[in-house]
């Protein structure tokens, strides 16, 4: 038997009374849900079991949404006591569904329920005609109070002819909103929204007309929570003055800056209203401050052997920020010591300066290195993704390779360039990160000086999202130019093969060699691809292809094929990154590759 039959298309002022009239039905509805299931249920009375379906409906995502938002199939596993009470819940559901349909667009539609309680169990349809769905026809946009050009720069985003869904509609009032408050006006608000139906031709005509509010300027800041931190080193990160243009987009970049250093738990920045008489908008701080210590120990496997390291930080040293890390790194090639202090707000607020020193002893198959290291370098961050730094440091070393032992004493000359738009450090499965370095070195010790540069790009790819299905590219090349490839230290030259090079070769095994000892190279090409699945939370699988070589040209009859390297791997993903495991296979490796078989275990992905 058919119980209601409601036509949107002859409403009239539905959007008001006939929402308010179904929140009050909903309230029964739910109220009387509650009181028969709670009670009369568990006294016995028998319960009218049901099914649910809609028809009439070719819209696959919208029947998901009418489904999982009326009552009759979100309570469809506690059925009512009584035929009565699954017309009264099926009934009120009709209102909702018209809603639905609306803000999508559907503005003449026809709604029924018809229950056939001969049926066991009952059966409850809801029949549909949605009737041609409207598409937008004109958008304009207002802004009241005096003209401003930078407001009226502003264009609306909603396409014309595009469907008429009211997400749509709330999305753009947000742009919007946000738009304006980086153009100077901290607290605006939609004044009316109008929208227009031409039930003739279908279409929408949608009016927004917002109050910016007075155009504001950056006032005084007050900064409350601190404890240990200098208040002078908040001072110093602003990335405003006093006077300049307000900026939303700047409060939330420093407030994700404030949370990146480490030195706070929390950070929240937000304007505050003006005074009475000014255009001036004072700013409030708000920070916890975190442990300012940190002890860290890993451990690692690959076809070196196993490693370790030991680092221990302090992110505020002197009081203003500074950070203080050492660090010691043991393998069974390597041992090695690092001390570096950064302090941030160096001459500027986006700028840092870097001390660095460090004393290494490697003794790879390639040679034996002695060398202690200082550098100083300068940091700036010109936007979220891009930073370039430029120093000046000075090395001593003792480099043996073969039958030959040099001691060397370079200054050298860094310059670099990082762009970093990856979604995830440890984890990426969008953007990309490109880095660059070149140094010049100059001898003090009568060897020839040579300029060393090395430029790496990597690219992420979300190929499945719902499975995390991506890919994963990387190249990198080097090059030495000035000296020939014999006056330059062995351990300042090219190798390839390894876990961070190209897997399933032996490290530093790929490129010429004399009598099994490699010797490096002057020119460098190393590319990897990888595909990377993550169907759970926990596990991700990985298979990839490496490829690439070293090119030296005193070794004229080496062999300057590329080397290719193929594999699997597992992730076990944690808190603090993707635990990695890969096995590789060398696909054409040279006689001189003793293992076939190489394992790696490390935090992070590959690249």
């Amino acid at each position: 038997m058919r119980l209601l039959y409601f036509d949107l298309s002859r409403r009239k002022a539905y959007h008001v009374s006939s929402v308010m009239k179904f929140r009050f039905y909903s309230i029964l509805v739910a109220a009387c849900a509650s009181f028969f299931f709670g009670t009369e249920a568990r006294a016995g009375v028998p319960e009218v079991e049901y099914k649910a379906r809609i028809k009439g409906l070719d819209n696959g995502a919208l029947e998901k949404v009418i489904k999982e938002s009326i009552l009759t199939f979100k309570l469809k596993d506690r059925p009512p006591a009584t035929l009565g009470q699954l017309r009264r819940r099926s009934d009120g559901d009709l209102p909702r569904i018209g809603t639905i349909l609306e803000s999508h667009g559907y503005y003449d539609a026809t709604v029924s329920a018809d229950i056939d309680a001969e049926r066991d169990p009952t059966r409850v349809t809801f029949k549909i005609e949605p009737g041609e769905q409207y598409r937008f026809r004109r958008i304009q946009l207002r802004f009241s109070g005096p003209e401003d050009p930078a407001l009226g720069k502003i264009k609306p985003m909603i396409r014309k002819d595009s469907w008429a869904v009211a997400s749509r509609v709330f999305e753009e009032q947000q742009r919007i909103l946000a738009l304006m408050q980086r153009k100077g006006y901290p607290f605006p608000t939609l004044g009316k929204r109008t929208v227009t139906l031409d039930r003739e031709h279908h279409a929408v005509d949608l009016m927004l007309e917002f109050d910016p509010g007075v155009a504001s300027v950056y006032g005084g800041f007050e900064v409350e929570g601190l404890e240990s931190v200098n208040q002078q080193y908040i001072h110093r990160q602003l990335p405003w003055k006093p006077g300049d243009p307000y900026d939303a987009k700047q409060l939330d970049d420093f407030e994700n800056k404030l949370l990146g250093t480490g030195l706070f738990g929390t950070a929240r920045v937000v304007p505050k209203s003006a005074a009475g008489g000014t255009n001036a908008i004072p700013v409030k701080i708000t920070v916890t401050e975190r442990d300012k210590r940190t002890i860290r120990f890993g451990v690692s496997y690959s076809d070196i052997g196993p490693g370790a390291k030991i680092l221990w930080e302090h992110r505020n040293f002197f009081g203003s920020g500074e950070h203080l890390e050492t660090s010691v790194t043991w393998s069974e090639i390597e041992l090695g010591g690092n001390i570096s202090l950064t302090r941030p707000g160096f001459l500027r607020a986006n700028q840092s300066v870097v001390l660095d020193i460090d004393a290494s002893h490697e003794t790879p198959d390639a040679y034996d290195s002695k060398k202690a290291r200082g550098t100083t370098m300068v940091l700036r961050d010109f936007t979220q993704e891009i930073q370039a730094g430029l120093g000046v440091g000075y090395q001593y070393s003792l480099v043996e390779q073969l039958i030959s032992s040099e001691h060397y004493g370079h200054v050298f000359f860094p310059l670099q360039l990082v762009l970093d738009y990856r979604d995830d450090r440890l984890n990426p499965v969008r953007g990309g990160h490109v880095f660059g370095r070149t140094a010049y070195y100059k001898d003090t010790m009568a060897s020839d000086s040579f300029l060393k540069s090395v430029g790496e790009g990597r690219h992420y790819f979300t190929l499945w999202k719902k499975y995390r299905l991506s890919s994963a590219l990387r190249l990198t090349l080097g090059s030495i130019d000035g000296a020939s490839v014999e006056t330059v230290p062995a351990d300042e030259r090219f190798y390839a093969g390894g876990g961070g090079s190209i897997r399933g070769y032996e490290y530093q095994a790929v490129g010429p060699s004399l009598a099994g000892t490699p010797l490096g190279g002057s020119k460098l090409l190393e590319f990897s691809t990888e595909l990377r699945l993550q169907p759970g939370r926990k596990l991700g699988y990985v298979i990839f292809l490496d490829g690439g070589t070293v090119y030296n040209d005193l070794a004229v009859d080496a062999d300057h094929s590329l080397r290719y390297g193929a594999g699997v791997g597992l992730r076990f993903f944690t808190g603090i990154g993707p635990l990695r495991f890969d096995v590789a296979y060398p696909l054409n490796p040279d006689d001189t590759q003793r293992e076939r078989v190489q394992f790696y275990i490390s935090l992070g992905q590959a690249f």
